[in-house]
């Protein structure tokens, strides 16, 4: 599928004549490629075609367009150069300031104590601590992440 097309994904859902009405996902697709720089010969290029960081950035911003209550990333800069991470993080810090509930799965630690508002930790399969991102350490991380010390608050 192309941008267009894609941007139609969420529109399916609200029933109708979902197909009738290719201008607004077309204009949806091209704010999305001005807004995160997505490197593409056009909305009509096959997203598959893309490289994998633009096909990254074309799915968080359908999803973001969508106005979720909830939004669950899972290393969304993986892959991507500097500039793009920037852009990523801005994006979901936007998504916070709006309320929006924004669940980060990540292992950069840097990243996730100056993104998160609160870290939750797994080791083996369970939940070896919840913290605040901003008095959090890495190093108490590091050890929950070991399963050495217990985390914060729940």
């Amino acid at each position: 599928m192309d941008m267009v097309d894609n941007m139609m994904i969420r529109s399916y859902r609200k029933g109708g004549f979902f197909w009738a009405d290719r201008r607004t996902p077309r204009t949806l697709a091209e704010s999305i490629i001005g807004t995160l720089e997505i490197v593409t010969p056009g909305v009509s290029t096959p997203v598959g075609k893309l490289s994998g960081g633009n096909v990254q950035k074309v799915l968080l911003g359908r999803e973001i367009a969508s106005a979720p209550n909830v939004l669950m990333v899972a290393y969304p800069v993986r892959g991507l150069d500097i500039n793009s991470a920037y852009t990523i993080y801005s994006l979901l810090n936007v998504q916070k300031i709006r309320g929006v509930a924004v669940l980060c799965v990540g292992e950069d630690l840097d990243v996730l104590l100056a993104l998160c508002d609160r870290i939750m930790v797994l080791c083996g399969g369970r939940v070896t601590g919840i913290v605040d991102a901003s008095t959090a350490t890495k190093e108490q991380i590091g050890l929950m992440m070991t399963h050495t010390e217990k985390g914060g608050a729940r």
